[in-house]
């Protein structure tokens, strides 16, 4: 995974909720144990992961988002089948 594709992963997790962040988290730990814990989470150096990871990470942000498209499209229809009744 080149920077840029790096980057991009990067902005799509802060996105994401703190239950999710504990996942993806969980992912992490599976491929170091070199991260430093702060008040206000917890940091991780890229050079420390192995492409697998990324790969893995890449994966499961990819369907965290399609589950949360997917709930929204859900919810809107439901809306409007509530609405017409």
């Amino acid at each position: 995974m080149n920077r840029s594709q790096k980057e991009a992963l990067k902005e799509k997790i802060e996105k994401l909720d703190p239950q999710e962040h504990a996942q993806l988290f969980a992912i992490i730990k599976r491929y170091t144990e070199t991260y430093t814990k702060t008040q206000t989470g917890v940091l991780v150096s890229s050079d420390n992961l192995p492409a697998e990871c990324f790969v893995e990470l890449d994966k499961m942000v990819s369907f965290f988002i399609d589950q949360r498209k997917w709930m929204e499209t859900d919810a809107a229809e439901r809306k409007g089948l509530t609405q017409k009744q």
